[in-house]
């Protein structure tokens, strides 16, 4: 699928992709469910793949309905994430927050 990209407005992110990963879920120790992705959503052959990270019921509501190699839409936030003790702006990662992870088709 070629998607046009992230839209990013303010701290809103709205994307569309492929799930290119195993989906990853787990149970926090204080019992939180947590659903990880990683989406491919460059744009005109620009290689993209952005973590999205889901928790919460939703998460749990979202596993049932997801597939790797799945076309979907995500809304949420950009979270940035220091990568060593003296993280830069270089050594940052981003990831997205997600308030939804939906298929494509729905």
């Amino acid at each position: 699928m070629k998607s046009a990209g992230p839209t990013v407005t303010g701290n809103r992110i709205e994307l569309d992709g492929r799930i290119v990963s195993p989906l990853e879920y787990r149970v926090t120790p204080g019992g939180t469910p947590v659903l990880r992705v990683i989406v491919e959503c460059g744009a005109r052959g620009e290689d993209l793949r952005l973590a999205v990270v889901m928790a919460g019921d939703t998460a749990t509501a979202a596993k049932s309905r997801l597939a790797p190699g799945q076309t979907v839409k995500v809304s949420g936030r950009l979270r940035t994430l220091k990568v060593g003790l003296k993280a830069t702006r270089a050594d940052a990662a981003h990831e997205v927050v997600a308030e939804s992870i939906e298929p494509a088709d729905s």
